[in-house]
This record gives C-alpha cells, sequence and structure tokens, in this order.
C-alpha cells in the first residue's frame, strides 16, 4: 500500500481545497485497506475517508490526523446481470461499463461526478434514479478493522441517509443487480443526464455540486428556494453562487474559507425569506477554523412562511404546466 507523510489535499479534492494532512494512505486492494484502517487505529489518529471529494469540501487547516482515497479500489467484474465495484470506480465508468453489457439501472449515474463508495454511502439520488434500488450487498471495513458485509435493505434510511454516515464504515465494494435493458435506450438516458448537467454548468467551474439538501417537508427544491432569494448575485473572496443553479457554488481561486463563508450567507438569505433552514448536502471536511465552527453546525429553529411557499408553488406550476 502507499502512503505518504504529510500529503497535500487538493490534488484528491474536486473543489480544488484542501491543506496537508498527517498521512496519506492510498489502498489498492482490500487487505490493504484493513491494513490502513488497523494502522491508523492502533495509533489513535482519526481518520477522514475522502472518495471522490465531489459532494464535499476539504479544508485548508493542516488536519493531524490521517486521509484514505480509494482509486486504487477501482476494479469491475460482472458476471451476468451482477457487477462487484471497488468503492474507488468513477460513477461515469460504471455507468459505461453497464451499457456495454446492455444492462440498465446504472443510466442516471453518467456524468455524476464522484466514486460508487460515496454515491452508496449517501444513498444518491437524481433523474429518477437511485442508488439504493439496485444495491444487492456492500463490503464494508470498521473503524476497527473488521470486514463486514451489509445485505439487509435498512443499511438505506432515506434520501441521502445511511448506516454508513453514522457508524463509520468504510465502503471497500459494492455489488449491485442491474437488470437487461436496450443498449440504444441506456443511451439515450445517459445523454439526457450528460446535457441535462452541462447545461446547469455543473463542470464549469469546480464546485462540490448541491451545497444544500433537499427537504421534501418543504416540497420545493433548496436550489429553487435559494434563487428566489437573490443568491444568485452573491460572491466573496473567488467563490460565487452559479448563474445557471442556485445550490452550486463555484471555485474560482477561493480558500475553503471563502467558500464556507459564502454558503453560510446563501443559508442566512433563505432563512430571512422563507423561514427554512437548510441543511448541508456537501461534506465538510478537515478542521473547522474556530470562529466558523459554531456557525456551520448551527440549527435554527424551522419557521416556514407557509404563504410565501404556496405561492411560489403555485407559480412552479404554473410555468411547468
Amino acid at each position: 500500500m502507499t502512503s505518504f507523510r504529510s500529503a497535500h489535499l487538493k490534488a484528491y479534492s474536486y473543489y480544488g481545497t484542501g491543506g496537508v494532512c498527517g498521512e496519506l494512505y492510498r489502498p489498492t486492494s482490500m487487505d490493504e485497506l484493513v491494513d490502513a484502517v488497523k494502522t491508523s487505529h492502533r495509533l489513535g489518529q482519526p481518520l477522514i475517508a475522502l472518495g471522490g471529494g465531489s459532494n464535499s469540501l476539504v479544508l485548508d487547516e493542516p488536519f493531524a490526523g490521517a486521509f484514505v482515497v480509494f482509486q486504487g479500489l477501482d476494479q469491475i467484474v460482472v458476471t451476468g446481470e451482477r457487477l462487484r465495484v471497488g468503492a474507488g470506480v468513477e460513477n461515469t465508468r460504471l455507468a459505461e461499463v453497464a451499457l456495454q453489457h446492455g444492462l440498465d439501472g446504472v443510466a442516471w449515474m453518467n456524468r455524476l461526478p464522484g466514486q460508487i463508495g460515496g454515491t452508496v454511502r449517501m444513498n444518491a439520488r437524481c433523474y429518477g434514479g437511485e442508488i439504493s434500488q439496485v444495491v444487492a450487498e456492500v463490503t464494508a471495513v470498521s473503524r476497527s478493522g473488521e470486514v463486514r458485509i451489509y445485505r439487509d435493505r435498512s443499511m438505506f434510511r432515506g434520501y441521502k441517509d445511511t448506516v454508513f454516515m453514522t457508524n463509520g464504515d468504510l465502503i471497500a465494494s459494492v455489488e449491485l443487480q442491474l437488470a437487461p435493458g436496450d443498449k440504444a435506450e441506456v443511451a439515450r438516458k445517459m445523454q439526457v443526464c450528460a446535457d441535462d448537467r452541462i447545461a446547469k454548468g455543473q463542470f464549469d467551474y469546480p464546485s462540490c455540486g448541491c451545497v444544500f439538501k433537499n427537504d421534501y417537508g418543504i416540497g420545493l427544491p433548496s436550489g429553487l428556494l435559494l434563487e428566489q432569494a437573490g443568491a444568485k448575485a452573491l460572491k466573496h473572496g473567488g467563490a460565487e453562487v452559479s448563474p445557471l443553479h442556485a445550490n452550486f457554488v463555484y471555485n474560482k481561486g477561493a480558500s475553503s474559507r471563502a467558500i464556507l463563508e459564502l454558503t453560510l450567507m446563501m443559508r442566512e438569505l433563505v432563512y430571512r425569506e422563507f423561514g427554512v433552514w437548510m441543511a448541508y448536502e456537501m461534506e465538510i471536511l478537515g478542521t473547522l477554523p474556530p470562529d466558523l465552527a459554531g456557525r456551520v453546525t448551527e440549527v435554527k429553529e424551522q419557521r416556514p412562511d407557509r404563504v410565501k411557499i404556496e405561492a411560489l408553488k403555485q407559480r412552479t406550476r404554473r410555468f411547468n404546466g
């Protein structure tokens, strides 16, 4: 296994941020991942798992502990309609392999930034697909180095919510159950997803995708609430809200601190306008600056302005109708 002391994290961060960590592990097999986790556990090192980094903001402050990255766990084995996929496999590559074998079920993952390990960990959902719909088995490593196999559907608790987000287990590989599909139709679905992401400007500058989760109790996407609250006008220290999608923040030469501060402005703007307190979808990895820690983790009471929200819903229905 390759490991590095005092490694710089920017090279592994999709957002292009990140400081120095005490140790960086790059396993290429299950055994190496177990060794890395056991070593970290024995040394008492805090250990952070970093997949593709596409849903994360890696902080610029020095981190005394260790990071583990998964690019080396990139094997795909196809057996009929089952795929055994290493945690470091890019989502787009997975969609392409499924297409090559005439399999449907992951076309929606085309051009979805990130790796399958992170996709499963967060139970990603988009374009009508959700990873929980096709996962048959997950192999993970506990923080003490124990290999665990998950087959029970209860590992998925809901949208962007799985047991892995609370128990700390590191996903090593995933087994997917797909279905036969028409190659032309699968390719068409993949192209629709790619075209939509390009149209939204997702690849124009580094970003983490959506910063805030959608609250399905509110019934409106967070991006729409942000847009109506005026978030598209916000810029701060090289960070800028996308003019095409108000829940994306571009990095145009910003520090992690500037990006964080901009997201705090966005959240306050929606709260003032609609009384909705948005929860982060973006994962914040590393050491939070002490003066920002309380603001980032703050949770305010939900007090939705039902009149404004219902009016916005009505306008949206008329527009879509």
